[in-house]
């Protein structure tokens, strides 16, 4: 979730002050050029994080995993939650 906004000058003059809060506080701050997106500012951890997540969502196991499910979903072959418990503790 984006925290702030800065253009980049200021972005530029705040980055100490910035890089500090990421540390400390978290959150993502948007940086602007022109009032365009430019780029977003977040820590190296949250950053690894997405990474992994962007990386397990491109795994073909997975897309395909999903594909399955969408077509099963459109089929009516669904389960309520309650007999997705039942089927769980079988």
């Amino acid at each position: 979730m984006i925290q702030d906004v800065f253009g980049i000058k200021e972005f530029q003059t705040k980055l100490p002050e910035i890089a500090r809060k990421i540390r400390e506080v978290g959150g993502h701050y948007l940086v602007t050029n022109r009032n365009k997106p430019a780029l977003v500012a977040l820590s190296f951890e949250e950053y690894k994080t997405i990474e992994d997540i962007l990386l397990e969502l491109n795994s073909p196991t997975l897309l395909k995993e999903i594909e399955t499910a969408r077509r099963e979903y459109r089929r009516g072959k669904t389960t309520d939650f309650r007999g997705f418990l039942k089927q769980v503790d079988e």
